[in-house]
């Protein structure tokens, strides 16, 4: 049986807490005027933080609901010394829509989010026209917006709404799947040769 060490709560300090009085931009980071990037459902950290060290002059923010997986993203912070990357513990859609200022974020991944394939259950998917809301009021304009999944079906529906959307305008250079691949599932799917389907759209 795999063992897991024991989390390090007190590391549990450094997270960003939901402040009525203030609000999320790159000004919470030692370069105020770097660009701003955000990860939806960040896992255990392992895509955030090969961003952060290949890209020490942007921000980087991941979202993670799960308090487990919120330690392990703040151990391999800790570990590499890493400045300019910071965490949430909280729901998606309420730290989009309560958390950041906006018009504040220059770029969000959205990384191998739970597709719920069982019809019944597709109501709890994350992505939806309320979600696309938010991401567009906390968005500069250009910012873009790069969705990654290893679920067929998740992806056309996601992409069908997206593509929709008047307010994005798709962009047809998709990053690579050796790039995208450095997340939680990303490391399992390419373990298993799993395919990959990626879009990116950028805010009119």
């Amino acid at each position: 049986m795999k063992k897991y060490k024991p989390y390090d709560w007190t590391l549990l300090e450094d997270l960003i807490v939901y402040n009525t009085n203030s609000k999320i931009t790159s000004n919470i980071f030692d370069n105020q005027n770097s660009e701003l990037c955000v990860e939806i459902g960040c896992g255990n950290g392992h895509f955030l933080t090969d961003k952060a060290l290949n890209n020490p002059e942007k921000n980087y923010i991941g979202i993670e609901i799960k308090i487990g997986r919120i330690v392990r993203c703040i151990e391999k912070k800790v570990k590499n010394n890493l400045k300019n990357i910071k965490y949430i513990n909280n729901e998606a859609n309420f730290a989009l829509d309560f958390m950041f200022e906006d018009d504040s974020i220059d770029l969000i991944y959205m990384t191998f989010p739970d597709p719920w394939p069982k019809r019944r259950h597709h109501k709890n998917r994350l992505f939806s026209e309320k979600f696309l809301d938010s991401v567009f009021k906390k968005m500069k304009y250009g910012g873009l917006f790069v969705f990654i999944t290893d679920h067929e079906e998740y992806f056309k529906y996601s992409s069908d709404i997206l593509i929709k959307d008047i307010r994005f305008e798709k962009i047809e250079r998709i990053s690579s799947n050796a790039e995208l691949s450095n997340s939680l599932f990303g490391e399992k799917w390419k373990k298993e040769n799993r395919k990959f389907y990626t879009m990116e759209f950028k805010k009119r």
